[in-house]
This record gives structure tokens, C-alpha cells and sequence, in this order.
């Protein structure tokens, strides 16, 4: 067959063949690449003839009218059709009376629609869904205020995990954020910015991580506000021993669910919720059993006939095992309640966002979304990275993610659904690895990562729908846009009112860091993240530590001795530090500098972590790891109600809270 067909095929398909690395070099996608990926999208490339019918097939689908267009407000909107009359019932329940006229080209226009939403366009025998965008998405300055319009702001970066409280079983929860964002609040603090919460798997308390999730819509239960008697349960060094902890959690939601199944609120809620958390509580109902039978949580291996949420084998055990799925409807209910009662206490305390959930790059194939949403979610592959300068092999995360044709033919209803449930009952929401709504890198099971391709999303699409659902829910975005990135894609996301993330230690000019009154005044200024070293820990050299032990390549001793000299003297240059360094062990002092220093940013927002508010040396993840490092085990020091008390830290927090209100 010929290679150019099959090259045709996959771009039009929306693979990227040919493409560039971080140093500029060339690279072309094999065939035996395409053609695994191709199979993937449902198109046949092993032939000439199956490539041909495959790009004629995509031809035809371009010439049917959509029954789904994104657009934005005031826009015209074109598409394929004969000119006649129209109707758009808005979603507040008035109606528009037109024309739709003729472009000449065997499409139609009409004019654009004035208010953002979701509405629906009546035209001749059949009906097109609207997504109306606004101009830009609900921004950090919407959420301050007109009152507040010059004013700059702060907030905490949190692991909810790490959060301390009484009672808690060794986890934390959203009764403990909720203590904590009070505590924030009270001192200033604008935002509380959290790690996912995303559902992970009930049966399979070994399966931790939250960039992981089962189901990007349905809530982690471990993290319902419920109170455990028995002592709070931690391992070595007193990280968190999660098999023991979720056992406790679920044990004391269980005790909860027979007191509690017959209260009116929870029957309200089974009555509204749609049908994807019900197939949710049903995965989560069989996956459980098949875990306790010693069988696996793996969907794909189920039995045929389970494999199917519709399948007669599925309802019957539905109706055999009622109770086991109204118990996990009951834990989404309480985790639901005790994350809203966390964002009315972030509310109260004074913040202006209050709580920003975390959106994970993607799902676990093995997981609820992925078996639920078969046809809107993208099965075979992984999702990942091409080879880079940090990592030559590149990188399998061993997650998949939304189909773009899938997202098409169901009108986006699983990315609307998930946004819908980032934005409930939070101020805003981080999306991790934000150039995924424009392409991610695919890699065929059994591949290698640099054996991979970028596949294009409908990034205009994707774009308008997170402006809207943000200004629908009143919530800010934040983008994860770090690494390399397309060009122009910055300036898009700020154009769209998406806030981008300016890092310390990626803020250098070589050796040099540059002042954060330099860094973009569209972007969140953050000293690190949970992926990167913590100030403290960065100064003492913990993460060196780390990576020789580990035998992960990077900065060494000497070089950091260097690097060292050169933050201070960035921190003196912008007045937040004067003297002598402090020596290499004094955490506290280097955290007080650094964190006024960053206070100079711009930005409209800067958010800390914990880690760096309390100078610990630890940080909760490193990359590339799992067992080696304690990723995503560690607990903040003291309860989640007083440890912003601690008169170091309370001082800290006060310095900050004026440099940002009253900057120079």
C-alpha cells in the first residue's frame, strides 16, 4: 500500500506525522505507528483500499450538518445546509425567530447569538445543540470584585490527605479542609488550591494516586467527613498506610449508610443525579465483589457479559445486590456534602475563589469512566510523553482520555459532565496538563513511549466549553501550561481568560532567576509544586539526596551550592532578603525570603504550598517513582485547625497577606 495514503489517512484523522522535539529536531511517525493508532479511531489502514475509504468516509461526515457546534457569543454560525427559516429556544426558555441565509457554497449562516449557554437550534427536519461560549471564562479578577479590582491575592496549596484532624483514621478529609480553609481565611487567603479528588477504587486501597483516577466525575468517598474510633493508623515515619486508613473510612460510611439510608436529602439526591454516578456505584458494586473473590478490578477482564454497563448480566446483578450499589450513590452523597460544606467554610472565613479543585490529565483504563463511557473514551492506547531533555525514553502515564471522535458524537457530554463536576461546590479548577485540549501524546499498547504520535483535539471545541461551564459555575481556571508548549498557545489561554502558571524554579535566564516582577501577570506565581523540590528542601538539598539514592539524573551537590547563591541574590535584589544566606539547614529562614520574594509577582494570584507555608524539606511526589519515594503519603505536622497557628508561620502568612494588599 502506499505510504503517502496511509499518511493522509492519519492526518486527516488528526495525527500528527510529522513533528518536532524541545531541540528543534525533526520527526517522522513510523507506519506500523499510524496504523495501530488509526485502528484505534475505528478506521482500517492495514490496506490501501481501507485508507481510501477511511479519508472518503471523513469527507462525507464534513458535508452532514453538526448536531453539535460550539461557538461564541455574537459570532455568526456557519454550517452545512439550504437557506430556510429558524428557531433557537435558549436554555432560560426564550425563543429567537430567523433566516438562515445562504453563503453559496453549500452552507448556511445565521447570525450569532447574544447570550452564552447552551441552547437549541431548530432548523428545518432536525435540531443542532449550541454551546455558546462568553468572551472569555469567569477570571481571579471577576472573583475579587470591582471593590477589589487593583488589589493582588493569595492562596494554599494542599494535599487533602495531608490534612490532620481528630477521629480521622489517618486520612485526611473534607471535614479537616474544611477546618483548615477557615484557618487560611481568616488570615487573608483568597484560595485554597487542592490535589485531585478524583474517584480512585474502592476495592483497591493499594491504588493511591490521584493523578490516577477510576472516574473524573465521581468523588473519592474516603474523603467524606465521617469519624472513625479507632486510632488514627500510620505507618513508618508516620505516613499514611492507605489499605488500613480506607478500610477504617469505609467501615465507619458503612455504619453511616444503615443509620442514615432513609434520610430525605440522600433520596433527593438518588432522585437528581444522572445516570453516570448510578454506573459509577455499579462499577464500584462489582469491581469490589470481584476484588473480595480474588478476581481483579480490571473491567477488561471481566466476564463478556459485564463488560456492557446495558448488559442484561449487569442488571441482574444490580437487582441481586441493591444494597451494595445504594451504598456507594450513599458515599457519593456524603463526599458531595462534606466538599460543599468545605467551600461554604472557605467562603465564610472571607475567601474570594475559596476552594480550586484539581482536574487529572487523565483516567485509569482499568477504572468506571473508561467501562461506563466506552464510546467517548479512547481504548488501546496510553497517554504520555515523547522523549525530552529530562527524559530520553519519554514517558507512558498509563492513562487514557476522551476520544475526540467520541467527544463529537456525543456532543461532549463527557467533558461538559466532568467539568460540571470539577466546578460543583468550588471557586475554580487547575487542569493538569492543560495542552491536552489541544493534543496528547498516544503511544499503541505494547509500544514503547518514543514510539508514539501527538493526536490533534478539537481545541476550539474544548476551549469554549471550559468558558463556559467556568462562567456558568463562577469558577476560575488555572492551566497547567509548563514544559514546552505550542507557539501562540499561551497567549490563546490568557486571550480566553485561563490564568498560567509561573514556577521559581523554572523562572531563570540561565543560572539567573528572575525577578518575579517580571514574570507574566497572566500567570498564577507559585514558589513549587507537589512534583518539584519545596524551598526548604530545595536549599538543604533533600531532593539532591533523593536522586542519588534513587538514581535519578540531575543538578548535583556542587551545582546546587551555586544555585543557592544565585536565589539569594535574587531575593535581595527584590528586597525580600538582606544579610548573609542562611546556612544550608535553616528552612524557615530561607522559606520567610523566598515566599516574600515571590509575593513581588504580578500576578493577580500567587498560591503557595503547604509545604513551603510550613518549611518542610519534603515534598509529596517525585515524578518517575512509586514505591522508591512515599508519594502521596505524607501529612502535614499538626491538626488542620492550628497548624497555620504556629507563631513562624503566622507571621510568615502576615507578611504576605501585606505585601500583596499593600505591594512596594
Amino acid at each position: 500500500m502506499s505510504e503517502a495514503t496511509l499518511f493522509e489517512l492519519a492526518d486527516k484523522a488528526g495525527l500528527v506525522c510529522v513533528w518536532h522535539d524541545v531541540f528543534g529536531t525533526e520527526h517522522r511517525v513510523i507506519p506500523d505507528t499510524l496504523r495501530a493508532l488509526l485502528g484505534v479511531l475505528g478506521f482500517d489502514a492495514g490496506s490501501e483500499t481501507g485508507c481510501r475509504d477511511g479519508i472518503a468516509r471523513i469527507a462525507d461526515e464534513a458535508q452532514v450538518a453538526p448536531d453539535f457546534i460550539t461557538t461564541s457569543t455574537n459570532e455568526d454560525i456557519v454550517f452545512p445546509g439550504n437557506p430556510g427559516r429558524f428557531r433557537i429556544v435558549h436554555d432560560n426558555g426564550s425563543v429567537t425567530d430567523g433566516f438562515a441565509m445562504d453563503t453559496g457554497d453549500g452552507l448556511v449562516r445565521i447570525r450569532g447569538v447574544a447570550d452564552a449557554g447552551y441552547h437549541r437550534l431548530e432548523f428545518g427536519a432536525g435540531e443542532i445543540s449550541l454551546a455558546v461560549a462568553p468572551p472569555h471564562a469567569f477570571t481571579i479578577a471577576d472573583a475579587l470584585g470591582d471593590h477589589r479590582v487593583d488589589e493582588k491575592t493569595w492562596g494554599i496549596a494542599t494535599q487533602v490527605y495531608s490534612l490532620r484532624r481528630d477521629g480521622d483514621g489517618g486520612i485526611g478529609d473534607f471535614a479537616a479542609l474544611a477546618s483548615f480553609a477557615d484557618s487560611a481565611g481568616r488570615r487573608g487567603a483568597d484560595a485554597i488550591a487542592i490535589s485531585p479528588v478524583h474517584a480512585l477504587f474502592a476495592g483497591d486501597p493499594g491504588h493511591y494516586s490521584p493523578y490516577a483516577p477510576s472516574s473524573r466525575i465521581a468523588i473519592n468517598p474516603v474523603y467524606a467527613p465521617v469519624d472513625c474510633q479507632d486510632a488514627p493508623t500510620t505507618g513508618p515515619d508516620d505516613l499514611i498506610d492507605w489499605s488500613a486508613g480506607v478500610a477504617l473510612r469505609h467501615e465507619a460510611l458503612r455504619a453511616a449508610f444503615t443509620r442514615d439510608r432513609d434520610n430525605p436529602g440522600f433520596h433527593d439526591f438518588l432522585n437528581s443525579k444522572a445516570d453516570v454516578l448510578r454506573h459509577h456505584a455499579v462499577f464500584e458494586a462489582i469491581s469490589t465483589h470481584r476484588q473480595k473473590m480474588g478476581l481483579g478490578s480490571d473491567w477488561r477482564c471481566w466476564p463478556v457479559a459485564f463488560r456492557l454497563p446495558s448488559s442484561e448480566d449487569v442488571h441482574r446483578f444490580i437487582g441481586q445486590n441493591r444494597d451494595d450499589v445504594a451504598f456507594h450513590l450513599y458515599a457519593q452523597w456524603r463526599v458531595r456534602s462534606g466538599l460543599r460544606d468545605a467551600q461554604k467554610a472557605a467562603r465564610d472565613s472571607g475567601m474570594a475563589i475559596g476552594l480550586i479543585a484539581d482536574l487529572a490529565v487523565g483516567v485509569d483504563p482499568a477504572g468506571s469512566d473508561a467501562w461506563s463511557r466506552q464510546d467517548e473514551m479512547l481504548g488501546g492506547v496510553a497517554i504520555g510523553a515523547p522523549p525530552d531533555e529530562f527524559n530520553r525514553r519519554g514517558q507512558n502515564w498509563g492513562l487514557t482520555t476522551f476520544s475526540p471522535r467520541g467527544l463529537r458524537k456525543s456532543k461532549f457530554s463527557a467533558l461538559r459532565d466532568m467539568l460540571a463536576a470539577a466546578f460543583m461546590s468550588t471557586g475554580g479548577v487547575r487542569i493538569d496538563h492543560v495542552m491536552g485540549l489541544a493534543r496528547l501524546w498516544l503511544i499503541p499498547e505494547g509500544a514503547e513511549p518514543g514510539e508514539g504520535c501527538y493526536l490533534r483535539f478539537p481545541f476550539d471545541d474544548m476551549r469554549g466549553i471550559v468558558m463556559l461551564e467556568s462562567a456558568r459555575h463562577r469558577g476560575i481556571v488555572l492551566a497547567e501550561d509548563l514544559g514546552t508548549v505550542p507557539g501562540g498557545f499561551r497567549e490563546t489561554l490568557a486571550e480566553s481568560g485561563f490564568s498560567g502558571m509561573s514556577v521559581l524554579w523554572f523562572e531563570r535566564d540561565g543560572d539567573r532567576f528572575i525577578p518575579p516582577a517580571h514574570w507574566r501577570a497572566e500567570a498564577v506565581a507559585m514558589t513549587t509544586t507537589h512534583d518539584l523540590p519545596t524551598v526548604a528542601g530545595w536549599w538543604r538539598g533533600t531532593d539532591v539526596a533523593w536522586r542519588d539514592r534513587l538514581g535519578i539524573a540531575g543538578e548535583g551537590a556542587e551545582k546546587r551550592v551555586w544555585d543557592r547563591g544565585c536565589l539569594w541574590s535574587a531575593c535581595r535584589e527584590s528586597g525580600a532578603a538582606a544579610g548573609d544566606m542562611p546556612a544550608p539547614g535553616d528552612g524557615d529562614a530561607i522559606a520567610d525570603a523566598v515566599i516574600t520574594h515571590v509575593a513581588t509577582a504580578r500576578s493577580a494570584l500567587v498560591i503557595l504550598p503547604a509545604e513551603d507555608i510550613l518549611a518542610l524539606d519534603e515534598q509529596p511526589n517525585i515524578p518517575g517513582t512509586t514505591d522508591e519515594h512515599p508519594n502521596w503519603r505524607r501529612r502535614l505536622p499538626d491538626d488542620a485547625a492550628t497548624v497555620l497557628e504556629q507563631p513562624r508561620v503566622a507571621d510568615r502568612l502576615a507578611r504576605l497577606d501585606r505585601a500583596r494588599r499593600c505591594p512596594g
